[in-house]
């Protein structure tokens, strides 16, 4: 945003911009946000006197925190193509965490032989690991891929902190909402708690609270320099590597190996978790006034396994695949290849059954599904505008697939019902988008997971206990059966908010009946999953 030369501050001296921060209104964004990124520039051409600089750097981080925190906002809800207007704002926010490590970087190079300074050697330290962190987290948020060069920046500056012997020092850390205090091993910690949460698979709310309980739950886990005799399940990284955490039996062993030990936050976490059990609330344990139950506890017990136990969860190994797959993304399409046909009002007053006059089109024609070749079908769907999207496949397990495709193509949501069919597959099945990352080169990948069973489609209202509701229309909904090997209860999927404990549903099928909903399965941006019992009568 460009900012008149006349309305420009000054900020040729520190005690400039230190007024200008003391009157600064950081909710008009964009130009709070430019305005910061003048007076850094400035600071960076002409440098005061270290001590003086890094006066006003202090003076900022809140305001650069809060004005960063709102521009996220913009892309941080749905995964963010490298071509978009929200491109643009994802720049601008990398940019202002860029100029503040700058800033910090230039003071620490210019005070490094200045004796006075050595104090604040563990402050600067911590300060350059937090905010190049910032970098790698923006990222995480905007389901961008990490760019090359970045892990390694990152375990660069550690490993000076541990030259300099102070990344253990804990120093003043307002930003840090649970302890104001961090150590650079802690800064550090916080940003491979991130990593290790499945970043690219969380919504808004969720990542949001893992950036806060990373930051509350590094001090429980240390860095360590020997490797046990015996295999233990820990993370590791390698300093001289350009990636995040791996399980310590994949990472080579060497000078440059760090074991991290979280022995101690698994069974902290244990310990908040009993707590909730015994009725405690979230923002009494620390976790953050904004936490919500039964939320909260469900998100927490997810990142025990890798957060405490370096263990990622994974029921199935996944196997590399060849191939493509065809998926619909939105749910007029979902129940069309679903079905074969696209949902219709059922009728009530027919004789038969549902099957007799499910097959009731707009053409006006009546034709059984199975007398219809995939080529009608896709011809139909083409006549009523809807879409099928082509993905490759880049590998599989029993529970799902990691698919890839270029930017065009619809916009895809995390937690989004599709429908899908490998192209050696008789049938479209249920699944949900689980995550999301866009690659460097605009590439997309997802992971889907797929919800066992064939799907049937069948129409659903909501009825009331008094009876009322059943005047009202169907909606598109699906049942799927119960596999048992997999361990899954027959279930329904309906239109997203149906939830709600014992409601009952009004289900038509090949035959009408009355289901009470038992239990939330999963919720997703477009639909509720449900387990059900099916009510006599």
């Amino acid at each position: 945003m460009a900012i008149a030369t006349a309305n420009r501050p000054d900020f040729s001296t520190p005690e400039a911009c230190l007024a200008w921060l003391a009157n600064l209104n950081p909710t008009n964004l964009h130009e709070a946000h430019a305005l910061l990124l003048d007076m850094f520039s400035a600071l960076s051409e002409t440098p005061p006197l270290p001590a003086r600089h890094l006066e006003v750097l202090e003076a900022s981080r809140s305001p650069v925190e809060f004005v960063q925190t709102e521009l996220a906002r913009r892309y941080a809800a749905r995964p963010l193509p490298p071509v978009s207007q929200e491109d643009d704002t994802l720049r601008i926010v990398l940019e202002l965490w860029q100029q503040m490590l700058r800033g910090y970087t230039l003071i620490a190079q210019r005070s490094a032989l200045d004796p006075a300074f050595i104090d604040r050697r563990p402050m600067l330290a911590q300060r350059r690991i937090h905010y190049h962190g910032s970098l790698i987290v923006e990222h995480f948020r905007a389901r961008r891929e990490v760019p090359p060069g970045m892990w390694a920046e990152l375990h660069r500056l550690y490993s000076a902190a541990e030259d300099w012997s102070v990344a253990t020092v804990r120093v003043g850390e307002p930003l840090n909402e649970t302890w104001r205090a961090q150590s650079c091993a802690e800064a550090y910690i916080a940003v491979l708690l991130v990593d290790a949460s499945n970043p690219y698979s969380r919504t808004p709310r969720e990542f949001t609270w893992i950036l806060r309980w990373a930051q509350r739950f590094a001090p429980h886990c240390s860095i360590h320099t020997d490797v046990p005799d015996e295999q233990q399940a820990s993370y590791a990284i390698n300093l001289a590597h350009d990636f995040g955490l791996r399980p310590l039996s994949a990472v080579e062993p060497g000078k440059q190996l760090r074991r991290i030990d979280s022995a101690r936050l698994a069974a902290h976490i244990q310990a908040v978790v009993a707590q909730f059990k015994r009725g405690a609330s979230p923002a009494s344990l620390g976790l953050g006034e904004d936490c919500v139950q039964p939320a909260c506890a469900r998100l927490l017990v997810s990142l025990y396994r890798p957060w405490g136990l370096a263990a990622a969860g994974r029921r199935f190994p996944r196997k590399a695949t060849n191939g493509s797959i065809q998926i619909a993304t939105d749910l007029p399409s979902i129940g069309y290849f679903v079905a074969g046909h696209p949902f219709e009002q059922p009728s009530e007053v027919r004789a038969g059954t549902f099957r007799d006059t499910l097959s009731v089109y707009t053409i006006g024609e009546q034709v059984e599904m199975a007398d219809r070749s995939d080529n009608e079908i896709y011809a139909r769907a083409a006549q009523l505008g809807l879409v099928l999207e082509h993905w490759d496949i880049a590998d599989q397990s029993l529970q799902g697939f990691r698919i890839t495709r270029q930017t065009s193509g619809s916009r895809i949501d995390h937690r989004q019902l599709v429908a899908l069919r490998p192209s050696d597959g008789e049938n479209f099945l249920l699944a949900e988008i689980s995550w999301l990352m866009y690659r460097n080169s605009g590439q997309l990948l997802a992971g889907v997971s797929l919800m066992a069973g064939r799907p049937q489609m069948v129409g659903a209202r909501i009825r009331n206990a008094n009876g009322a509701g059943l005047r009202e229309n169907y909606h598109q909904a699906f049942v799927l059966p119960a596999v048992p090997a997999l361990k899954s209860e027959s279930s329904l999927v309906l239109p997203a908010g149906w939830y709600q404990a014992d409601r009952l549903i009004e289900v038509h099928g090949e035959k009408p009946y009355t289901a009470r909903i038992v239990r939330l399965v999963s919720r997703g941006t477009t639909f509720d999953r449900v387990t059900f019992e099916r009510l006599p009568g």
